[in-house]
């Protein structure tokens, strides 16, 4: 008996110094070096390195690592602890300094950008990069996007949504025909034999996917999708240099009781968590597109339509019954502009790549060429552990905005001011919304002063 426990002491004293040894090496500081290249391709010219930024965080405790590459873009960080990291890297060049370095005068700021989100570092690596240049288009952006929505008892829950759209040129601009996309990815982490290795949807693996060039970097999928209006001429709605236009969810009051579809109060109890939508530019409402497929269906009862504002044009619209936005972050925007070569009424649409079967049933997608994109945002949400693959192309976002508050909060995010010019604000837009936004303690559709923040 004494012998058999001595044996059972001897293991279980065997197991504990291995679990600690392990758990020792588990936690042992690592080294990362990191070597930041270019497609040659692309970029020809010699891209001084030690401009970038690089912004390493752990994701489990939020430590951060401001670091900087030498000039030939290799980047050292010794001792850190081992885990999943995220990774943004931006590197301005301005445009004086492009013409120098190409002997092509340029007035513009040229950028190079790149970002990644759990990536798992747990022993000495040698990681590479490829920077992405990241291509300003100009004219409209994205200002503010209040996804987040009000408090669910007291507020207006998500039917105070609304996105800003501003002309970030010196010149007036049309709005006619500009398409509103809500880009759609997976809402979870989870790994499978249909997603790309950041466990977001390979859309190549759709069933009956056609696409011309890459299906997940060359198009965008979404599950949402609005055009304002136009009488033909191209020129109905115009937006003057620096000013903006307001598309709501629904273009109401909504710090004031108003009456329902279904004929009830729909009361506030604090009216200053909410907003005033009744003068947006616009509205989705989404009854006309709903009679279409599904002729006598009842009015959601929210979907309240203000005569006095114009009804963005429904293309598509799944799940919601109305232009409702993620309130945690888990969708991606953005603003496109097609020409006459691309059908909207005969928009190619796809099953998600994890659907087998397509039946009558299934849900198919829009797919947009990423090529028609104006501007794009990029979202995510401020707990980890609620975080989902990037939807965007990193082409067109390689970072992500997110507020502090999370769902409810009354938050928006909102783009940084670069510069004044004569008194017209320019915006900041280097294709990184991590950088180039910030955010609202509480949404503001005004349009005044102080929907605008500093750098």
């Amino acid at each position: 008996m004494k012998q058999k426990l001595s044996i059972l002491f001897v293991l279980l004293v065997t197991i504990i110094v291995t679990g600690c040894k392990k758990n020792q090496e588990e936690t042992q500081p690592i080294n990362l070096s990191i070597q930041l290249s270019v497609d040659r391709n692309k970029v020809w010219f010699e891209v001084p390195y030690e401009k970038a930024e690089i912004t390493l965080v752990n994701k489990l405790n939020n430590s951060k690592y401001s670091l900087k590459a030498n000039h030939q873009g290799l980047v050292a960080v010794e001792s850190i602890v081992p885990g999943a990291y995220s990774i943004n890297v931006s590197l301005k060049i301005t445009g004086a300094e492009f013409t120098t370095l190409t002997g092509t005068y340029r007035e513009s700021d040229y950028y190079l950008n790149y970002s990644l989100d759990n990536q798992s570092y747990f022993g000495n690596t040698d990681a590479k990069i490829q920077l992405i240049n990241s291509e300003i288009i100009g004219g409209f952006v994205i200002k503010q996007v209040y996804y987040a929505g009000s408090n669910a008892s007291t507020g207006a829950i998500f039917r105070d949504q609304f996105i800003e759209v501003y002309n970030n040129t010196s010149e007036t601009l049309y709005a006619d025909s500009l398409l509103i996309a809500v880009v759609y990815g997976k809402i979870n982490k989870t790994a499978d034999s249909y997603s790309l290795p950041n466990n977001q949807y390979d859309w190549s693996k759709s069933l009956n996917m056609v696409a011309t060039g890459n299906a997940n970097d060359d198009y965008v999928y979404v599950k949402e999708l609005f055009m304002i209006p136009s009488d033909g001429t191209g020129k109905k709605y115009p937006v003057l240099a620096g000013k903006s236009i307001v598309i709501a969810q629904t273009a109401l009051d909504h710090t004031k009781p108003y009456t329902t579809n279904g004929g009830t109060t729909q009361n506030i109890s604090n009216p200053a968590l909410t907003v005033n939508l009744a003068n947006a530019d616009f509205e989705a409402y989404l009854y006309p597109y709903e009679q279409k497929l599904e002729p006598g269906r009842t009015m959601f009862a929210s979907d309240v339509d203000n005569p006095n504002v114009p009804n963005m044009e429904t293309y598509f619209a799944t799940g919601a019954r109305d232009m409702v936005l993620n309130p945690q972050g888990k969708e991606s925007f953005a603003i496109l502009k097609v020409d006459k070569s691309f059908n909207l009424n005969n928009i190619p649409s796809y099953a998600l790549p994890t659907v087998r079967t397509v039946t009558a049933a299934t849900v198919l997608y829009p797919q947009l060429p990423a090529k028609y994109i104006i501007d794009a945002v990029e979202t995510e949400a401020i707990i980890t552990a609620d975080q989902t693959p990037r939807r965007l192309p990193m082409a067109f976002d390689s970072g992500a905005a997110s507020i502090t508050g999370g769902q409810y909060s009354s938050q928006s995010i909102v783009r940084k001011t670069a510069k004044t010019i004569g008194g017209r604000k320019v915006l900041q837009d280097t294709n990184n919304s991590r950088n180039d936004f910030g955010q609202l303690i509480k949404a503001n559709p005004g349009k005044d002063e102080a929907s605008f923040i500093a750098q």
